[in-house]
């Protein structure tokens, strides 16, 4: 049981204090989705630049995507949408 919870700007869970005063962190959890079974990856180059999570397969429904951007082929930022 938690007696206080941090969330993220999407309203995600990304943090929890249980009543024994334990920090529990799920940091995953504000950055993958649950529910699905299939990743799909697109390149730029050799730079990964979306990480796409679907439910239903490779033609199922997207529950969550990654966008990663770079600057002279080094990672800047990751940002999660969908």
């Amino acid at each position: 049981m938690s007696v206080a919870q941090i969330l993220g700007n999407d309203g995600d869970r990304v943090a929890e204090v249980t009543l024994d005063g334990a920090l529990v962190v799920s940091v995953l959890d504000s950055l993958v989705p649950t529910g699905y079974n299939f990743i799909a990856l697109g390149y730029t180059g050799a730079d990964l630049t979306t990480v796409t999570f679907k439910s239903g397969g490779s033609s199922g429904t997207i529950v969550g995507v990654l966008t990663l951007t770079y600057t002279a082929g080094v990672l800047q930022t990751v940002t999660r949408s969908a």
